[in-house]
């Protein structure tokens, strides 16, 4: 499935949302907790507002006293080619880039200040830089992919930790000569 509508997704709190269902079900009731500095009636609206785009979807249902609770997953998928050929595309798909990774950024930094250490045996920030062609390139890319699908096809298991491993990778922007 393609990705679209930037411009819902590209927003603070909704980014932060669509982060939190990353690949977990959760309700109203779980993302108020995870996002404590919104108010509920916000968290309803971007949810609203997140449904009607198809960046995310309601996974399943409970009846809790009678009353129907929904839980929410974010939908997986690529950016629509279609979405950067629109007048504004490319920057909302920085803008995208931008904000998901300063999110991920700030849940390793949570992590950190929450257990007090950096842990370095569970986190992973580095930069590699290095030249390669563009099939080296692609090669490498489709490598680390390979790794990463076999670990995300495992199932919760003793031992195993929910982990995250956000990858980046681009040409350097060199200045033309």
């Amino acid at each position: 499935m393609n990705l679209k509508n930037f411009a819902v997704i590209n927003h603070p709190v909704r980014m932060r949302i669509f982060q939190a269902l990353n690949e977990t079900e959760l309700s109203i009731n779980q993302l108020a907790q995870r996002l404590s500095d919104v108010p509920r009636p916000s968290i309803y609206r971007h949810i609203h507002q997140m449904l009607d785009a198809g960046v995310i979807r309601v996974a399943r249902t409970r009846l809790v006293n009678g009353i129907e609770e929904r839980f929410y997953i974010a939908e997986r998928g690529l950016i629509d080619p279609a979405d950067l050929e629109r007048p504004g595309g490319l920057q909302e798909f920085v803008d995208h880039v931008r904000l998901y990774g300063c999110g991920v950024a700030q849940e390793l930094g949570r992590y950190v200040l929450e257990r007090g250490e950096p842990d370095l045996n569970n986190i992973a920030a580095r930069d590699h830089v290095f030249y390669a062609t563009e099939e080296e390139f692609v090669r490498a890319r489709e490598a680390i992919y390979k790794i990463l699908q076999a670990l995300e096809a495992q199932p919760p298991a003793e031992g195993r930790r929910k982990r995250r491993m956000f990858i980046m990778g681009h040409p350097l922007w060199e200045p033309p000569e």
